[in-house]
């Protein structure tokens, strides 16, 4: 009787699931034409869109400016290293943070975050949000190194907008009261899990959709499988449950088709585990638009005048022709060897050359090529790549300080768009460090790298301990950005050149500080060689100056009274501050007498 009931509670819950989640597909509905387009457009498949509706021999160029937007835009603003720091509240809590900051940027590198946030900038500017989901991954093998062996993982990993299904009331992820994602999971996949395949025991086979439910919304793609039975379909349905006095806690259920498998009533961290990062933030929308969605409609003008052009131009090279009947030519032979060279045929009556006619075609109207730059000018408007971003040369300017200020001025949108992207890195590194602090319940090391090639240190930690630490995130994501490390070389050489032409007294830049904002290749080997060198060279000038401090008093030139205020002199002029002052003159008027 109790295996009844629960039973259809199960079902119930799994049919309110269910009904939210085809709730929150309408909403989002309006959204999947769209990036379909925009995604097609991205794999030179624009064409594939009209399906049979344009005839085969229509020429078909393609321009593919949706897929440069996007590349080069995500080019400018990855970063190397996008970590940002983390800084303690109190002065108890300094080396514990210091700590946890090395262990978040190992575990950054370690499971490959750069990757998922290359994927997702590049996400973002084609369909205007990019999701990443951090989660534990309980089925790995046992790894780690001697004397530190561990089970489970954090993993990073970047969801399809079109698999992802938020609370259709909800304008931001905070306010969502349930989110669900639903995929293709190979069903060999789930009966191996260590907890989902226990569950799915006992369960008859369940049903799988149709692929846009799924989030399969895009245009050809090969979603059609000999068998069903291999894949199904895994729903991962997310709740926000207030929790009296202690704020809110969060559920996950995972259902098979319409099946519930398992379910985690209070999972930690109490957060939903997604960042998501915007191009551009919509007021009272969840979804973001994007640069590339912005030139779309230009992009389509550009494909349809330029399949006209093209037309024209086959044309041109391959007129109509048509063949008189009284001729006794076959038309199907004109059709496969009109344009060969030195075919011959024979035709009746006394005038051939009124045997076959060429339709002339049109000329090309000087409109559409004037159509055609607008609409690429429009593009290069919209998205900012003009000349002077892509490098090219810009008119008449020639001065280094005009075209510095010229791409100042092309890359501004770029450097106001970087907040977006800091506020996304924050999201995503908040959300690994909470993983890092309730899921590293056991001891683990992180690797430190000495200055050294194969110098290494290892540091022990367990993750737990560092829970109840409050501190500051602090990230500067324009710095480390191209269109920002190019600034700065440009200002380093500038400032060099300054140096050399006015030979200011206190150095403006050293070429220690000439190599860092240059960002040479190889510039911490560069700089610890300047470093030794500097430190040798400052010896030798001490040894020299204490040699000649003793010889000027065994001499007697000066008295050991003396020794201090010449010893100040002799390194003022090594340094190049020494100025024409009376002791200067009497010092090397004793010299000379």
């Amino acid at each position: 009787m109790d295996n009844n009931n629960n039973q259809i509670g199960a079902k119930s819950k799994s049919d309110i699931i269910l009904e939210r989640f085809k709730k929150a597909q309408n909403k989002r509905r309006k959204k999947e034409d769209l990036w379909r387009t925009l995604d097609a457009y991205d794999r030179n498949e624009q064409w594939d869109l009209e399906g049979a509706n344009i005839p085969p021999w229509v020429p078909k160029p393609v321009t593919n400016y949706i897929h440069v937007v996007k590349y080069t835009k995500r080019a400018s603003l990855f970063m190397e290293n996008a970590t940002g720091r983390l800084r303690p509240l109190t002065s108890e809590d300094v080396e514990k943070v210091e700590v946890l900051n090395k262990v978040y940027e190992y575990t950054w590198d370690k499971i490959n975050v750069r990757d998922v946030v290359r994927k997702n900038t590049e996400t973002a500017k084609l369909l205007g949000t990019a999701i990443a989901h951090v989660y534990w991954n309980e089925d790995t093998p046992v790894r780690g190194g001697t004397g530190g062996l561990y089970e489970g993982e954090i993993e990073v990993r970047e969801i399809d907008p079109a698999c992802f299904y938020p609370d259709p009331n909800a304008f931001s992820l905070e306010d969502c009261e349930f989110i669900h994602i639903v995929e293709r999971k190979p069903m060999s996949w789930i009966k191996k899990h260590p907890k989902l395949g226990d569950a799915l025991k006992g369960l008859y086979e369940a049903s799988v959709d149709d692929a846009a439910s799924r989030g399969e919304i895009y245009s050809n793609r090969d979603y059609e499988l000999e068998s069903k039975d291999s894949i199904v379909d895994f729903h991962q349905h997310y709740e926000k449950i207030p929790d009296e006095g202690h704020g809110y806690k969060y559920r996950v259920t995972y259902m098979v088709g319409n099946k519930i498998i398992l379910e985690k009533d209070d999972i930690i961290p109490r957060r939903y585990p997604f960042a998501i990062l915007y191009d551009f933030p919509q007021r009272q929308d969840f979804w973001g638009k994007s640069t590339c969605e912005f030139i779309l409609d230009n992009q389509k003008i550009i494909n349809k005048v330029e399949s006209i052009i093209a037309m024209i131009g086959t044309l041109m090279q391959n007129p109509q022709k048509i063949v008189s009947r009284e001729s006794g030519i076959n038309p199907a032979e004109v059709k496969k060897y009109g344009n060969a060279p030195g075919h011959t045929w024979a035709a009746n009556g006394h005038n051939p050359s009124s045997a076959i006619t060429y339709v002339q075609p049109p000329q090309i109207p000087t409109t559409l090529y004037n159509l055609l730059e607008t609409a690429k000018n429009n593009i290069r408007e919209i998205t900012g790549l003009n000349q002077a971003y892509m490098g090219e040369t810009v008119g008449s300017l020639q001065t280094s300080t005009g075209v510095q200020q010229l791409i100042e001025r092309a890359t501004m949108r770029d450097r106001d768009q970087m907040y977006d992207l800091e506020v996304y890195i924050r999201a995503l590194s908040e959300l690994l460090i909470s993983f890092i602090t309730t899921k590293y319940t056991e001891k683990r090391f992180i690797r430190i790298e000495g200055k050294h090639q194969g110098e290494y240190q290892f540091m022990e930690f367990i993750g737990k301990e560092f829970a109840d630490i409050d501190f500051d995130f602090v990230i500067d994501v324009s710095s480390k950005a191209p269109v920002s490390r190019m600034r700065e070389q440009q200002e380093a050489k500038d400032l060099l050149t300054m140096q050399g032409q006015y030979q200011f007294p206190v150095p403006v830049i050293t070429p220690q500080e000439f190599i860092e904002m240059s960002d040479m290749v190889h510039k911490d080997q560069l700089l610890e060689r300047m470093q030794e060198d500097e430190i040798r060279n400052k010896a030798a000038e001490l040894t020299q100056m204490v040699n000649m401090l003793w010889n000027m008093v065994a001499s007697g030139q000066i008295s050991p009274e003396e020794v201090p205020l010449v010893a100040e002199q002799m390194a003022a002029q090594q340094t190049g501050q020494a100025s024409a002052t009376g002791n200067t003159s009497d010092f090397q008027m004793r010299q000379m007498g």
